[in-house]
């Protein structure tokens, strides 16, 4: 069984490493918003500032993650993990000594360029992890998304509950030295560049977008993606009106039902059994996300809606990492992380755009009404029928690794064992 499958040495520094990188990336943003909102709250402009210190946040996934993710589809993967590790220590260490000299456009400036240098990171891990896990992808993968997902939750979620005063000031320290940290793990981890086969040379030179749209799967995955990252995004800012209106917690209630459907993300390993192909998984993890959806709006209370926003948090996860396997699967290993990093932007800036009309549609049909509009949406996409694409199966497995990185015997998990969805 594929669930039985160790990860390897390598596989469990690898994730290390990414989780410390990213709680390091996430850690400094509330104290920046505070510290905005301490110095302009209250003026004219005071709530497009606060706005915009959110949104620099957000902004270099949806600019550059379609065209940093390429970079890792030319280079050692490694190497350039490596290099954002860098640049990253760097720009963050500025931030705070900005943040110490109370500079608080540079530190914002630096953080975001941070962010930015980072971009790079997530779609050469995916795309790298069916060379470097061998028969334990599927795990690893999964593990590595709900480490990407889970660390826009977890790392503000940590830096709110330092934000005392006496502990506020250690916040841009602390999150230098997880990204320095982070470097220790990947060393004689060695990520070759992709392989690049005879049969995938035309389609490298076109581009990922042209490889994208010749994949009836990838094509979907990335759809998929986009729509998850709208329905979370909505979910969150509909959760407001919720708590105030048909909850009757205010604030309170808000803070503790948006911190349960984020930290679910954290409880996905949980669903790991739930489908054994790309498709089952990503079709039961949507009618389990839109399910649990729908039971909100019906709960009385935070406390009774509680549960569902666990298991909507864990299913989103859950559907994100059966997505991208999919991806694994349906591209070539010299296309991979480009069209990652697409789907990277895509999924971003879905959430960007739903976050900009969610208010609105909250305000015009109801809150409990949006929500459960979230929920039909999920299980339609969920129901209706999903051609299979058998045209490509992935046309490279992965670089070939050194021996002493090398999985074992190459054992076929049980979504490899199925013809690709």
């Amino acid at each position: 069984m594929a669930s039985a499958t160790p990860l390897t040495a390598p596989v469990r520094r690898l994730l290390l490493s990414h989780a410390l990188a990213s709680l390091g990336m996430s850690l400094p943003w509330p104290l920046l918003l505070v510290l905005v909102w301490q110095q302009v709250g209250g003026t004219a402009h005071g709530d497009l500032l606060l706005g915009l210190t959110g949104a620099a946040r957000m902004l270099p996934y949806v600019l550059l993650s379609w065209a940093t993710g390429m970079l890792a589809d030319h280079v050692r993967r490694d190497r350039l993990v490596q290099a954002t590790l860098l640049t990253r220590t760097v720009l963050l260490t500025g931030s705070a000594v900005a943040v110490a000299h109370h500079s608080l456009l540079p530190a914002v400036l630096a953080a975001a360029l941070a962010v930015a240098c980072g971009t790079p990171a997530y779609p050469a891990l995916a795309a790298a992890m069916p060379g470097l896990a061998g028969s334990g992808r599927r795990r690893a993968t999964d593990l590595l998304v709900t480490i990407e997902v889970a660390s826009f939750v977890v790392g503000p979620a940590v830096g709110g509950l330092l934000l005392a005063e006496s502990t506020r000031g250690w916040l841009p320290v602390l999150a230098v030295a997880c990204t320095v940290l982070a470097a220790i793990p990947l060393r004689e981890i060695r990520l070759p560049r992709p392989v690049h086969d005879t049969a995938a040379s035309r389609r490298t030179a076109s581009g990922p977008l042209a490889a994208l749209r010749s994949s009836a799967v990838a094509t979907r995955a990335v759809g998929v993606a986009g729509l998850i990252n709208a329905v979370d995004a909505a979910l969150v800012l509909a959760l407001i009106p919720l708590a105030e209106a048909h909850w009757r917690g205010g604030v309170a209630d808000y803070g503790l039902a948006a911190a349960i459907f984020g930290f679910g993300a954290l409880a996905a390993p949980a669903l790991w059994r739930l489908g054994t192909t790309t498709m089952t998984r990503s079709r039961l993890g949507l009618l389990l996300f839109g399910g649990a959806l729908a039971v909100v709006p019906l709960a009385p209370a935070v406390g009774v809606a509680a549960g569902p926003l666990l298991v909507a948090g864990a299913a989103t996860v859950h559907v994100e990492g059966a997505l991208t396997e999919a991806i694994q699967d349906a591209v070539p290993d010299d296309q991979r992380a480009g069209i990652l990093g697409i789907t990277d932007s895509v999924m971003v800036a879905a959430a960007l755009l739903a976050s900009l009309v969610a208010p609105a549609l909250a305000s015009a049909i109801g809150a409990r009404q949006l929500v459960a509009v979230l929920a039909v949406c999920c299980i339609a996409v969920a129901t209706l029928p999903w051609q299979p694409d058998v045209s490509r199966r992935a046309a490279s497995p992965g670089p070939r690794l050194p021996p002493a990185q090398r999985p074992g015997p190459r054992a076929r998990s049980s979504s490899e064992a199925a013809p690709l969805e």
